[in-house]
């Protein structure tokens, strides 16, 4: 890891990503989840940070490029800095974890994995919830052995009412397995609302609500501040 990052609220100091710790994004289809994890992939890209994007569903390079073209603060030379692969399966993605943690942790600073539950949604049972398990796991080993920066987006168990009121799916494990967790919601008049949960899914703080377009989320840069720090913890010397 070569980087010390952190991406923090303005108004509220609440993290939205910080080296060592996993941040657990979750909220109804079409939220914005995919948006704002490839506007966290871009603005650290805009700071030399590499970050590596695991699609499951649609993939992110579309949203991307889509961003790309409508936002002249991002020029195409910002898709060096991010790698992206599409994996299909929990299975499959459980076994990418399992077996290249050593590789993944020496070439990112930073992993987003949009959405992590996909493929368990699809199979859920008692042998998908424990494959879905020990990815957090190997996930959670990346944040607190390698301290690198973890995003994982999430989708919800039931139907959005009119209250927002909705839980993630897997709840327990995601939520037991995150540092951060943040619940996205869409307002009547369209704009969003990023919501701060504690541990057992109770609202802490609430930002004030944003716009997406097509160049991106229009007060992004109100909304958070980045801060890339060069790693400065030196091996212990030998005596």
């Amino acid at each position: 890891m070569d980087n010390e990052i952190e991406i923090m609220a303005i108004s509220t100091d609440e993290l939205l990503l910080r080296s060592g710790k996993v941040t657990h994004i979750y909220g109804p289809p079409k939220v914005g989840k995919s948006t704002l994890s490839a506007i966290i992939a871009l603005e650290l890209a805009r700071l030399d940070v590499e970050t590596l994007i695991i699609s499951t569903e649609r993939p992110i390079e579309l949203r991307m490029e889509s961003l790309l073209k409508s936002n002249d603060d991002y020029s195409k030379d910002l898709l060096n800095k991010i790698s992206t692969a599409n994996i299909l399966t929990i299975d499959e993605l459980t076994d990418v974890f399992s077996k290249n943690l050593e590789e993944i942790s020496a070439n990112f600073d930073v992993i987003i994995i949009d959405s992590l539950t996909a493929g368990y949604r699809t199979k859920a049972g008692p042998i998908y919830l424990t494959l879905l398990r020990k990815t957090l796991s190997a996930l959670q080993s990346l944040a607190i052995n390698k301290e690198q920066a973890i995003v994982f987006t999430n989708q919800i168990s039931a139907k959005v009412d009119t209250k927002n009121d909705f839980k993630p799916v897997a709840a327990t494990s995601t939520r037991s397995y995150s540092d951060i967790t943040i619940r996205l919601t869409k307002k009547f008049d369209e704009r969003r609302e990023i919501i701060f949960e504690d541990s057992f899914g109770e609202e802490k703080t609430v930002l004030e609500p944003f716009t997406i377009i097509a160049a991106g989320i229009e007060e992004f840069h109100t909304l958070f501040d980045i801060s890339v720090k060069p790693n400065r913890k030196f091996p212990l010397p030998v005596l």
